[in-house]
C-alpha cells in the first residue's frame, strides 16, 4: 500500500446494512420503492425475492442505524398495500 494511505489501515469498516425480507406483492414493491425514495440513502428496495410456501418475500437493505425508522415506514405503508411478514435477517 502507498505510504500516504497507510493510516487507512487503522480505520474500522462501516457497519453492515440491515437486511429485511418483506412479504409483499410486485405492486407493493413498487409502492415501497417510491415511498422510501423520499429518504436519501435510508433504504434500497431490491427486486430480489424468495418464495416460501406460496408467499413471496422481497429483499430490502436498510442503512445502519435506520432500522426503527424503516420498520415504522413499513408499518404505515400497511394502510395502503398488503404487507405480510417482515423478517429482520441482520
Amino acid at each position: 500500500m502507498n505510504p500516504q494511505w497507510e493510516s487507512l489501515r487503522t480505520l474500522q469498516p462501516p457497519p453492515e446494512a440491515h437486511v429485511l425480507w418483506v412479504e409483499v406483492n410486485e405492486e407493493g414493491v413498487h409502492f415501497l420503492d417510491a415511498a422510501f425514495g423520499a429518504w436519501d440513502d435510508l433504504v434500497n428496495v431490491r427486486r430480489e425475492y424468495k418464495s416460501e410456501g406460496g408467499r413471496t418475500l422481497f429483499k430490502i437493505f436498510v442503512a445502519p442505524g435506520c432500522l426503527d425508522e424503516a420498520l415504522g415506514v413499513l408499518d404505515r405503508a400497511r394502510k395502503f398495500i398488503p404487507i405480510g411478514e417482515i423478517r429482520v435477517e441482520r
